[in-house]
């Protein structure tokens, strides 16, 4: 249901539609579980069976809660229920300020019986491999119950009237591979499909909620929810349905799955929903036997209702409203994954019978709209001996702290006068925009101690090394072998605090030799980083967003805005890569790429690039890009043992790799033999965040393999749209349509309804 469907309609009228049309309230689960490929149906529209309840087509059956025992539902103004006792009474409407449902029978003390818990866990597709094997293994019923507290499937196996019944059972699941089997106890399904209305103490058949007032959400157990609510006795648990517009599903939906706070941008977002809706439209059904199309988990879509919308993805949502990608004109399996590391996979290649000609690996590569080579007529000779000096020189001297001839071997050689040093000092303050204060160093300031001081008394930071260095601070960063050089408490505090702020660092010998002249270069580079840490306004940190020719156009991101900039044919380039920083005669810069830059008037003198030695891939940006994890031949063997025995394992080898270099088959060597695993059980059978990983081995004295060690990029399965690739692609100009058709090979984007 729309918000508009509720604007302004009484809960009277609402419910008469619901009575007269319940039994059609079903309707909307028209896709019947089908096999991968095959077409989806096309959605019934339930506005023309219920047209006084509006439910705007297409609608969406979400099961929100599955497992429950007891769920509490209300809203600010109460709730309206219409429901159904079990005894066949006549349907009928009744409010409650909250409405507390039970499962029938479900609290009767000696309905238990006994099951064997094989696994929990958070993968689908894994939970279900294991209850397939379990199922082998116990020549007995296996099945997947959602558990809403730990967000995992567990796998459960048999049903038995005695403890000691299931646990002969638990014992030979041990031997076959299932180590840590254990019993468990559960309700003893109620007859019948009543569930009971705890304020009134009636067992019903069937109940349906919505808000008392008009335009508010109704909740479950505290979460916000548009649309509706049915309740289900489902085998001994509760099931809540909220059946909805898809379009308010989707609000509920993209947030989770790309979250805006993370990566704000309106064109990833909008290539998310897109995604959403078609996976939605694709997978409808998939739960008709419970009631329901699809879960609210991440075996799914992770649907949360109201309680995480945010203003960006509903604006996403509303301007991709009803375009779905599709594949000869049907909605396509949207398969989407976290983070790609740099390059997707073939999905026959990871998913068994997925062999869609859509999702075909490609390069997580960014769009290259605004790519362009900024080049400068500047020497990118060094001009001392320091690491970085060049860097700092351009910065102070575009700035103005600095004069031009500054920046050439000569203008660092040696040591500073006063004069250069009181001027360089007063100039930085100007740039900072700061009015500073008096400094009554006493003494030459060329003593580097003496110009410490002057440094921290002139920008007026003795406040920081009185309130924000702790007392103990000072002593600790002072271990040096020299701290006899620094004479007063004066100058113990100042070169506490400039160490503390990272503007100097004592010397490899660790010393800081406060009693010697100070060298121009030193001086430089500390006013270099103090105008890095104070922030200069003129140092600006922005994204670009085009190169053209003669002209840069960047997005400030504080203060925001777009600005062009004219290009200095002698502008100074800088390249820091994750810090490393170097002088270079030109950069290839594409839309969305980091700079740090000085432009008086316009004019940019002075541009530092941010780049990552992770490369160029899109997804870069992601925690999960790059990852290592350690493992001990017990620990393998013990993570593998849903899958088999190979005894103690010797190797671990991969055997296929596919389009983008991912392990897709792969043999755990034993001393029992052989294991070989293909496509997603390679990297559930070792506990790892993707199937893009190679392979080392630490070995003992013997020269036995005491730990593998599995170096891997990327989070997820591979194959469709990288979430994370798709934010890098927005940031360098990529439309939400390019981002979709990179992604998925020879889809056409357009409305599904």
């Amino acid at each position: 249901m729309s918000r508009e469907s509720l604007k302004d309609r009484p809960a009277a009228t609402l419910f008469a539609a619901v009575a007269a049309t319940l039994a059609v309230a079903v309707s909307c689960r028209t896709v019947p579980t089908r096999p991968p490929g095959a077409p989806a149906s096309r959605p019934t529209p339930t506005s023309s069976a219920a047209p006084d309840l509006e439910l705007v087509p297409p609608v969406i059956r979400i099961g929100v809660v599955t497992d429950a025992s007891q769920v509490s539902i209300g809203a600010p103004s109460g709730v309206t229920l219409h429901v159904k006792t079990a005894d066949g009474g006549a349907p009928r409407r009744l409010q409650v300020p909250v409405a507390t449902f039970r499962r029938s029978g479900a609290s009767t003390q000696d309905a238990r019986y006994f099951r064997v818990q094989v696994a929990s866990l958070a993968d689908e597709l894994m939970a279900r491999d294991t209850a397939d094997r379990a199922r082998t293994v116990a020549n007995a019923p296996a099945t997947l119950t959602w558990n809403q507290q730990t967000e995992t499937f567990q796998v459960r196996v048999g049903s038995f009237e005695s403890r000691e019944e299931a646990g002969v059972l638990a014992r030979r699941l041990g031997v076959g591979g299932f180590r840590g089997a254990w019993v468990v106890e559960a309700p003893r399904e109620a007859s019948g499909a009543g569930v009971t209305l705890l304020e009134t103490r009636e067992e019903l058949a069937f109940a349906t909620i919505v808000p008392a007032q008009a335009g508010e959400s109704v909740s479950v157990d505290s979460v916000p929810y548009r649309g509706i609510l049915e309740i289900r006795g489902d085998g001994p648990s509760l099931t809540v349905i909220n059946v909805l517009n898809m379009e308010d599903y989707l609000k509920g939906v993209v947030p989770n799955e790309l979250s805006p706070n993370s990566f704000p941008h309106l064109e990833a977002l909008k290539a998310q929903a897109v995604a959403a809706r078609t996976y939605a439209m694709r997978n409808r059904g998939q739960f008709q036997a419970r009631g329901y199309d699809l879960c609210a988990t991440p075996a799914c879509q992770v649907y949360r209702g109201r309680s995480t919308e945010h203003a960006m993805t509903d604006r996403a949502v509303d301007e991709t409203r009803g375009i779905v990608a599709q594949w000869n004109d049907l909605p396509i399996n949207a398969l989407y994954t976290s983070t790609c590391g740099g390059h997707t996979e073939d999905g026959v290649n990871v998913f068994e019978g997925s062999g869609e000609p859509y999702l075909k690996g490609v390069i997580c590569a960014s769009e290259r709209r605004g790519q362009g080579e900024l080049r400068t007529t500047a020497s990118t000779k060094a001009i001392g001996a320091e690491d970085g000096l060049n860097r700092d020189v351009a910065l102070l001297v575009a700035l103005g702290v600095a004069d031009a001839k500054t920046y050439s071997a000569a203008g660092v050689k040696g040591n500073a006068s006063e004069g250069e040093l009181r001027d360089w000092t007063s100039r930085l303050l100007e740039a900072l925009r700061r009015k500073g204060c008096d400094s009554e160093v006493t003494g030459p300031l060329t003593r580097r101690a003496a110009f410490l001081e002057h440094l921290v008394a002139s920008l007026c930071w003795d406040e920081r090394g009185e309130r924000l260095l702790a007392p103990e601070d000072e002593a600790f960063l002072l271990r040096l072998e020299d701290a006899f050089s620094l004479r007063t408490p004066a100058e113990r505090l100042a070169a506490a605090v400039l160490l503390h702020e990272g503007a100097v660092s004592p010397f490899s010998d660790n010393t800081l030799r406060g009693d010697e002249p100070v060298t121009r270069v030193q001086a430089l580079r500390a006013l270099s980083a103090i105008a890095d840490k104070a922030g200069a306004p003129g140092l600006l940190r922005a994204e670009v967003d085009a190169l053209s020719a003669g002209e840069l156009r960047v997005r400030k991101l504080n203060p925001g805005g777009i600005e062009s900039l004219r290009v200095d044919a002698g502008v100074r380039l800088f390249r820091s890569l994750d810090g490393s920083r170097a002088t270079v005669s030109e950069l290839s810069l594409i839309g969305g790429d980091k700079v740090n830059l000085v432009a008086p008037d316009g004019q940019l003198a002075f541009l530092e690039a941010e780049q990552s030695r992770l490369g160029a891939s899109a997804d870069r940006s992601s925690r999960y890009f790059r990852w290592e994890v350690r493992l001990t031949p017990a620990e393998v063997e013990k993570s593998i043992a849903r899958y088999g025995s190979v005894g103690r394992v010797r190797d671990v080898e991969p055997r296929r790799t596919g389009s983008s270099g991912r392990v897709v088959e792969m043999v755990v060597r034993g001393s029992a033999g052989d294991l070989a695993l293909k496509g997603l059980k390679v990297r559930w059978a070792l506990g790892l965040r993707e199937n893009l990983f190679v392979v080392d081995r630490e070995r003992d004295a013997k020269g036995d393999v005491a730990r593998f060690v599995f170096t891997g990029k990327g989070w997820g399965h591979g194959v469709g749209l990288c979430q994370v690739g798709a934010y890098g692609m927005a940031q360098a100009g990529a439309s939400y349509e390019q981002i979709l058709r990179h992604y998925y090979t020879g889809v056409t984007i357009g409305r599904g309804y």
